[in-house]
């Protein structure tokens, strides 16, 4: 029979897993590798001779290169001059301006230019890049789910269900396991984004691009609006709404799913102190529109996000009958998470892979949350 001392000795085990894994992740080694710096400015800029970069990005300026570029120049609103004796290895893209190369330049394509300086087509690209990228990360998880749900129509569904409700009867234990197998994958892939971003350095140019694609919109009233979202992650709203969740479940007395939501909300909290303490990472300091303090990888707010609106939008799904509502919960849940993040990246105190690696850390503790107030339920039913 389950009681809470088997409860308090599965969650240790789980922690412990998590926990050794991590380690494992980590255990690699710590060398970091110098690489070319990228550049990346939201004005004029100029490349003296002799200056080596790796790619060079300017939004709402002109470029004069007289050094060498490695990796590539996108120019947005801006023209560029590339000086006699500068060499450019890459593409180079204008969108909103114009190229002047002189003799005796070493480039390897031809400037690609689109629109003149001022075309209003120009923040539609821009926009349009953006887009993409946050509609990516709105449609895979909503496409696993429907994924999952069409496959419960197929021929395969009730057969192995029946096996693994027989699986889940006698070896219970199993479940959790499943799901600390999940959370295990989680966090491999959450070691990888740190390696790769801390150690070997290689995120730099997915961070700081995405940075600088967010601040060609930059505005005051798009600040306020992206504040407003960013304390609904974490802050007063925040815990507005954390509060009225947990009286709405005193009020129905669903006691275990209040204890499942808080130890979801507790664990997160100590998992993200953890991890800022572990990798040390500074915060972005091209600009801040709010001060933040403490380390930066990875995003608490984004880890918080999920492990909150991830269970309460499950405790939801779990009640509805309709598929229909239940994905309309879960994508509610999924745009409210991303919504953060982009607030957070746009605001100048995260990088992107902070808040990516938050979402990764925050799923892997939800998963296992949501595995434990299941196993419970079921053993207490016994």
């Amino acid at each position: 029979m389950f009681n809470n001392r088997n409860f308090r000795k599965m969650a240790m085990i789980g922690i412990a897993v998590l926990v050794f894994t991590l380690c494992i992740g980590l255990a690699a080694g710590k060398e970091r590798f110098k690489e070319t710096p990228d550049v990346f400015v939201h004005n004029s800029t100029s490349l003296a001779p002799g200056q080596t970069v790796g790619k060079l990005m300017v939004a709402g300026g002109d470029a004069n290169i007289a050094g060498n570029v490695t990796d590539g120049i996108i120019l947005v609103d801006g023209n560029l001059t590339v000086e006699s004796g500068a060499a450019v290895a890459g593409r180079i893209i204008i969108l909103g301006g114009s190229a002047t190369v002189e003799q005796g330049t070493s480039i390897e394509h031809k400037p690609w230019i689109i629109a003149p300086q001022g075309h209003p087509l120009v923040p539609v690209l821009v926009g349009a890049l953006l887009l993409a990228g946050a509609v990516s990360l709105i449609v895979l998880p909503v496409l696993f789910w429907l994924l999952g749900h069409f496959f419960k129509k197929t021929p395969w569904y009730p057969f192995a269900k029946e096996k693994f409700l027989l699986i889940e009867e006698r070896w219970p234990l199993l479940y959790v396991a499943g799901s600390l197998l999940l959370s295990a994958l989680l966090l491999t892939a959450f070691c990888t984004l740190a390696w790769e971003t801390l150690f070997r350095n290689s995120m730099s140019l997915f961070d700081n691009s995405f940075i600088w694609l967010f601040r060609y919109f930059a505005n005051p009233v798009l600040d306020k609006v992206m504040i407003a979202i960013s304390d609904i992650g974490f802050g007063t709203s925040y815990l507005v709404i954390v509060g009225a969740a947990f009286l709405l479940l005193v009020y129905w007395k669903r006691w275990r799913e209040m204890g499942a939501l808080a130890i979801c909300l507790a664990g997160g909290a100590v998992l993200s102190f953890l991890l800022k303490n572990l990798f040390h990472r500074a915060r972005p300091d091209m600009f801040w529109i709010v001060q933040e303090t403490g380390f930066s990888f990875p995003s608490g707010h984004a880890l918080a996000t999920m492990c909150f609106y991830g269970m309460v939008a499950f405790l939801i799904m779990r009640t509805m009958a309709s598929w229909r509502w239940r994905l309309t919960i879960m994508t509610l849940a999924v745009v409210m998470s991303v919504a953060v993040g982009i607030s957070r990246i746009y605001l100048g105190v995260h990088y992107p892979t902070d808040v990516v690696a938050g979402y990764a850390a925050g799923f892997m503790w939800l998963a296992f949350c949501i595995s434990l107030l299941i196993w419970w339920e079921r053993e207490r039913v016994k």
